[in-house]
């Protein structure tokens, strides 16, 4: 946790290696989007990515930093602006879709069939989706993302 806490840029909303959103920041979003849900009725999802794989091999190399970036950039590029992406741990980011269901299950298939977000498989991704339920707070949501099993890019 501390080399995450490290890389939160000035603002306090944006890692600052990445410049996606910081945990603090992702959390008043979730919030954010339990409230637009409840009041329009309309669900949303969120799709978690987890670094896994040859993540050891890039630190001994010195490039995990660069395939982090490179990533973001990446994944940044992938996903819609209404969209919304955290970095939640030094190896874990979450995507918020604030659409229907069939939108966030399009990305997440973009997201698993991409070659670029391995970066020359310096990364192997595992992912996970879900979609919200009318009357679920966003910790019961998070905790089924926990669950959730997870798919392998």
């Amino acid at each position: 946790m501390a080399r995450l806490n490290a890389l939160i840029s000035h603002d306090g909303i944006h890692d600052a290696q990445t410049h996606l959103a910081t945990p603090s920041f992702f959390y008043e979003q979730l919030k954010r989007e339990t409230a637009i849900s409840e009041r329009s009725q309309q669900g949303f999802s969120a799709i978690r990515i987890l670094f896994t794989g040859n993540i050891a091999e890039a630190e001994d190399h010195g490039n995990f930093d660069e395939a982090v970036i490179n990533f973001a950039f990446e994944l940044k590029s992938m996903v819609r602006s209404q969209d919304f992406i955290a970095r939640m741990g030094v190896h874990e980011c979450i995507v918020l879709i604030s659409d229907n269901q069939e939108a966030a299950l399009q990305l997440f298939a973009r997201l698993l069939a991409s070659p670029s977000l391995s970066i020359n498989n310096a990364l192997h991704l595992s992912m996970a989706l879900v979609s919200s339920r009318l009357g679920e707070s966003g910790l019961e949501l998070l905790n089924r993302l926990d669950k959730a099993a997870l798919s392998t890019h």
